[in-house]
């Protein structure tokens, strides 16, 4: 199936099948799974940010409240207060887009007019009716997630489907062009972990809604389960994870180990996608160092 058309998301345009994308994570939360000493102080998020830039990220995602399992909510005035400061601190230090990890419209637009090029929503459009219109307002790119939290589904691709629909159906109403929606298929987000497992070997019966697919494993509960490690010695896990995905066919992964996935996703990508050899090859083969 042929690749879905660039997106442009900020001053980037992302073309997507030549390469897999690195979204880092930056949580600005004290309540984060993966960070248990998590802080909100926004001084060493955005140095957390900065260095995932040096890494090689494509996308820095910003989240003001966790979503794991059992989180406490927060208002949207906490979290504004959370994130905002982060973003405005980062727009005058990089140009890699920055995306807002948020449910909430008015998060959404405050973090949006602070410079943000990017929403994702991991309710899939359906926790604030105002988001779409936020989304449309601004012109900007959008993730939507497959969130099953909560809904019965007997084939988890079949569930992650019918999400799919239904949020490109509100994008739709709204005035959201198909082509500007990332669909993430929603790892950990409902289904058990033979489910997810499930998911990530099926990702490319998803390449039929014609979208980009964004995949999320970093240091899930699921690799846990799996490896019965705690969440601090799930990179490996991440790894394989992220590596079936790209020969799967997804566009972006989002991680937190950015430097070492990244490193991960061009290798995959060098035998999934092809690899041109630099200049310098026929030199290296000659002296036995390739």
């Amino acid at each position: 199936m042929a690749a879905p058309p660039p997106i442009r998301i900020g001053s980037r345009l992302f073309a997507w099948g030549r390469r897999t994308y690195i979204m880092s994570i930056i949580n600005v939360t004290p309540d984060s799974f993966s960070e248990p000493s998590g802080r909100t102080d926004p001084d060493r998020a955005v140095a957390r940010a900065l260095l995932a830039v040096a890494e090689g990220a494509d996308l820095l995602d910003i989240g003001g409240e966790s979503t794991r399992p059992g989180a406490v909510p927060v208002d949207a005035a906490t979290e504004r207060a959370r994130v905002l400061p982060v973003i405005e601190a980062l727009v005058a230090r990089t140009d890699v887009p920055l995306s807002i990890d948020t449910t909430k419209a008015s998060v959404a637009e405050a973090a949006l007019r602070a410079g943000c090029a990017l929403v994702n929503d991991v309710s899939g459009l359906h926790a604030d009716p105002e988001m779409a219109g936020v989304v449309t307002r601004f012109g900007v790119p959008l993730v939507a997630m497959a969130n099953l939290r909560g809904i019965h589904f007997d084939d988890v691709i079949a569930g992650v489907g019918a999400r799919f629909s239904a949020s490109l159906a509100i994008a739709a109403a709204a005035g959201i062009a198909r082509e500007r929606v990332i669909l993430d298929p929603g790892f950990g987000f409902g289904p058990a972990p033979a489910q997810n497992l499930e998911m990530v070997r099926r990702l490319g019966e998803l390449h039929a809604f014609g979208r980009p697919l964004l995949l999320g494993v970093s240091r899930k509960s699921t690799l846990g389960r799996v490896l019965d490690l705690p969440v601090e010695q799930r990179l490996e896990g991440t790894a394989a994870a992220v590596t079936l995905g790209i020969a799967a066919g997804v566009a972006i992964v989002r991680v937190h180990d950015t430097r070492a996935i990244g490193r991960v996703a061009r290798m995959a990508d060098a035998i999934v996608r092809g690899w041109v050899p630099p200049a310098d090859a026929t030199q290296a083969r000659q002296t036995g160092t390739s």
